[in-house]
Order: C-alpha cells, then sequence, then structure tokens
C-alpha cells in the first residue's frame, strides 16, 4: 500500500515516525512522510521518501504557547498547510497517517479522499481525568476540570484549521479511524476513562541515519575519561533563557568536576565536548545522566539506554513526561526552567548519579521497553484498516 505520514513541529516530532516508516517499508508498503524541509535529510538520510511542507519548525515552536498574539499566525500557517496536503496526496495514497497536531486537516483529507486514517500520536491528546491537556503545562485542574480543559483545547484547536480545511481539503470533518500512542503503557499507563480502541502501544523508535558514524572528536572524549554527563534542550533550547541557563549549567558541572557533552555551543574546556547533531540511541548510552528538555523523544530514548535523567522542562507536554520521570524513579526531580538555578541542577545530577537506585529504576525499565513492539502494533492497525 502507498502509506502517507504527516507530521510538523520538532526535530522530536519527525524523528519517530522514520523507524514507523522502516517497519512498514519492510512489511512491502512505499511510504512518504511529508514534513518541513529542514528534516529532508533526516527522513531521507533512513530510507524514506520525502514531501516538503511548508514552515520553519523553530517558528512553529516559538508560537505554540498558543498566545493571543499567535493566533493570527497558526492560522495562516494552517492554510498554507492544508494547501500543501493536498498537493501531497495528489500521487495516491492508500493509507494516511497523522500525528496529533495535523489529525484535524488529515482526517478531512481521508474523507475526501475516500481512504482510511490512522492517528499516530506521541503525547496524550484526548480528554481524561487523569491528567490535564499536556499542552497547557499545568499539573491538573481537577478530575472533572482536566476532562473540560482537554475538550475546550480539542475545539480551539480544530477552530483553527476548520477554515483551512474546508478552503483547501473539503470532505467532512472526521476522526482518524484508529488511534495508536507511541509511547510505553509502563511509562505511561492509558487512563481508565480512555476507550479501549485508544492504544498504548510502545514507542516506534527513530531509524539511525544508514551511513552516520560517530565524529572521531566524539570517540576520544568518551574514551579519554569518565562518561560525562549530557546537557540538551531540544528544539526550544534556542531561546535566549534556555541557551543562559544550558551554558551556566555546563559551567557549574564542569567547576565540580563532572565532563560534559552539550548540545550546540559549549564553553572552551578540555573537559566540555560541544555536539551537532548525533543520534541519542547512539549517544546514550555512553553517559552518565541526561540532563533535557523533558520531551518526550529524549525521554524515552534516556530510558531505552537505562540513563537516569534530570528534566528541566519548558513547556506543553515536556512538564507531563518530566513528572512521570520523577514517579517512576528514573529523576530526583525536575527543575522548571524559569525557576531552575545552576547549582540546583547539580545537585539534582549527583543525586542522579551517586544514588544506583535511579540507574537500577532506568534499567529495569530499559528491559520492559526492549520487549515492547510499537511499531508492530501500528503495522498490523494499518493492515486492519486496508482490509
Amino acid at each position: 500500500m502507498r502509506v502517507l505520514i504527516v507530521t510538523v513541529g520538532s526535530r522530536g516530532d519527525v524523528a519517530p515516525y522514520t523507524g514507523l516508516a522502516a517497519r512498514l517499508r519492510a512489511a512491502g508498503h512505499a511510504v512518504t512522510i511529508a514534513t518541513h524541509r529542514p528534516f529532508e535529510t533526516l527522513v531521507t538520510g533512513t530510507g524514506c521518501a520525502f514531501h516538503a511542507l511548508p514552515g520553519d519548525p523553530q517558528t512553529l515552536l516559538n508560537a505554540a504557547a498558543l498566545s493571543v498574539r499567535a493566533v493570527p499566525e497558526i492560522v495562516r500557517y494552517l492554510d498554507r498547510l492544508a494547501a500543501a496536503l493536498a498537493d501531497a496526496a495528489r500521487p495516491g495514497v492508500d493509507v494516511l497517517v497523522a500525528g496529533s497536531a495535523t489529525a484535524p486537516l488529515v482526517g478531512r483529507l481521508g474523507a475526501r479522499l475516500g481512504v482510511p486514517v490512522l492517528g499516530a500520536y506521541l503525547q496524550p491528546a484526548h480528554p481524561t481525568r487523569a491528567f490535564p491537556p499536556p499542552i497547557t503545562a499545568a499539573r491538573t485542574f481537577g478530575g472533572l476540570g482536566n476532562r473540560v480543559a482537554a475538550h475546550v483545547v480539542r475545539t480551539v484547536l480544530d477552530g483553527f484549521s476548520a477554515p483551512a480545511a474546508r478552503a483547501h481539503l473539503g470532505g467532512s470533518h472526521r476522526p482518524p479511524d484508529a488511534v495508536y500512542y507511541g509511547f510505553s503503557p509502563a511509562v505511561l499507563p492509558p487512563p481508565p476513562d480512555w476507550h479501549p480502541d485508544l492504544r498504548v502501544v510502545g514507542y516506534w523508535w527513530p531509524e539511525p541515519p544508514v551511513d552516520w558514524r560517530p565524529p572521531a572528536s566524539l570517540v576520544e572524549f568518551l574514551a579519554a575519561g569518565d562518561p560525562p554527563v549530557y546537557v540538551g534542550l531540544g528544539s526550544l533550547g534556542d531561546g535566549p533563557r534556555a541557551r543562559r541557563f544550558a551554558a551556566l549549567a555546563v559551567q557549574e558541572l564542569r567547576r565540580h568536576g563532572f565532563r560534559v557533552v552539550a548540545q550546540g555551543p559549549a564553553p572552551a574546556d578540555e573537559g566540555v565536548l560541544p555536539l551537532g547533531d548525533v543520534p541519542h540511541a547512539r549517544l546514550f548510552p555512553h553517559v552518565a545522566a541526561v540532563v533535557h528538555h523533558g520531551g518526550a523523544g529524549t525521554t524515552a530514548a534516556a530510558l531505552r539506554a537505562g540513563v537516569p535523567v534530570v528534566p528541566v522542562p519548558i513547556q506543553a507536554d515536556q512538564h507531563l513526561w518530566a513528572r512521570r520521570s520523577v514517579q517512576l524513579g528514573v529523576a530526583p526531580g525536575a527543575l522548571r526552567l524559569r525557576s531552575a538555578t545552576a547549582n540546583r541542577l547539580v545537585d539534582a545530577v549527583r543525586a542522579a548519579i551517586g544514588d544506583p537506585q535511579y540507574r537500577a529504576n532506568t534499567a529495569r525499565l530499559a528491559a520492559v521497553l526492549a520487549a515492547e513492539d510499537g511499531a508492530g502494533a501500528v503495522l498490523e492497525g494499518i493492515d486492519r484498516l486496508a482490509r
């Protein structure tokens, strides 16, 4: 079958779908990933076909807080996205796979084309009493308040996309025919008030680039001393507050004797290695702890590697995964960026590395994740939809 996967957002919103696409290709399907142009190499480097969608991911991330000022920009972008989706499906498609952010548009496209739509979500998107919608970054509004807030968020987001969908895609509003969540039930169990058809199946891991080799500087640095601490705040780490905090964190970790590998620029120091684009699956097994923004993908990669974490969430679902890391006993605590200090971070890193219970808990969870087959579950779901 011809499968079109549609996702927008950060690198973490795209990379897992390369692993899912690889599994579908291995089963004989022809798979294309439609996403932003800056991720073309990420997609094609793993052997997937690529279709360009408009928009700069960093600009979209900066607008993701859904402030009133950002609404006109979001609406304009959704109009461009809907037009691009109509073009992406022209060569023919048998099954559509949508990330949660694109599901309202892809649902209408599926209705117009008369093909099934499978929702493949990386973050919980359906209403529940168990926790509030992750986009709010709130801890809880109470059971009823959490469900009401989720319905409000869904209504608002659907309202943003409706004019663009009607203008470019036609069809009628239609939810996905099936929904699969790409995180482990051992990390976030499906809430008891979710419908059984909302399947939490396990992670679909990013496909490593076929020709990737670790840079010599990384190989030499890892061999030169104790396992380092990884510091990286993801795509949102480009903000001025995040950059300042990351630089202070690296400086303070070095002052206390830790070696550091840092995403992006870092202070000149023989105990610090600045990194560009390195697959987490290849790096994290060699580090002592992961200091990160709490994104779903980075959280999953650290758990898969059996490495304790120190989350510093910035916005949206990062707070949810940070709280779950603490509840699962793989993190000594979570530090919100707006109130975090370098000293508090050093204390958390020292605890994560010094208390063997954190690594033991993470190792047990890593064994559970290794036995799951999230991509295989989606493959079976696509086959059922096609039948």
